[in-house]
């Protein structure tokens, strides 16, 4: 992973705007599949503020392009008992083809794979939460964990055309949806993440 990292960062800082369209995105994080408290209710997942760079490839006027990726999320988790807030940050690197058709040049369809790299920090304890009749002991981690994640992504993105001077040249909407470990029926899970565009 550490390898791919330096390799976006070398040719997001070498490539030349007219052979790539650089970009930050500003947005928010949410997944999407339901959990439960210890008393069996279900919570609703907050979203999460996440940033990152990328860079769109127009790979030779066929309407195809390249788009990686790289970011980061960060997530603070209440906990329902007494061992206070976790801490959750996540890093995203991810690879997406985008798909620009003639009739809507402002729209590209976005779809590939993606990595994710999530650190939960907390105050360690146990809980004990539902599992159908019954309950389970789950561990809560006085160090922080590291976990490891692959996505299938699918999406779009709306470029609007408003140039803001010589640095900004456009802005734009992303919308994308993640979905986790998608040839599992038990452990799928999916993710959504709406950004804002700024493109140099």
């Amino acid at each position: 992973m550490k390898f791919f990292v330096v390799l976006f960062l070398s040719l997001f800082l070498q490539m030349e705007t007219v052979v790539a369209k650089p970009h930050i995105l500003i947005g928010a994080y949410k997944p999407l599949k339901d959990t439960q408290d210890t008393n069996g209710k279900v919570l609703e997942k907050n979203f999460s503020p996440s940033i990152g760079i990328g860079y769109n490839f127009d790979l030779f006027n066929t309407g195809f392009g390249f788009s990686p990726q790289f970011g980061y999320i960060h997530t603070k988790i209440t906990a329902n008992d007494s061992y206070g807030k976790q801490k959750s940050h996540s890093l995203f690197l991810h690879w997406d083809f985008l798909y620009t058709p003639e009739f809507f040049p402002n729209m590209s369809i976005r779809f590939g794979i993606g990595n994710f790299i999530k650190k939960i920090s907390g105050e360690g304890g146990t809980v004990e939460i539902p599992n159908g009749s019954g309950t389970d002991m789950a561990i809560r981690p006085d160090e922080t964990r590291t976990s490891y994640s692959s996505t299938f992504n699918l999406g779009a993105d709306l470029n609007f055309d408003l140039p803001l001077g010589d640095l900004i040249t456009d802005l734009g909407l992303r919308a994308e949806m993640f979905t986790f470990r998608p040839l599992s029926k038990e452990y799928r899970n999916y993710a959504f993440m709406l950004s804002g565009l700024l493109y140099f």
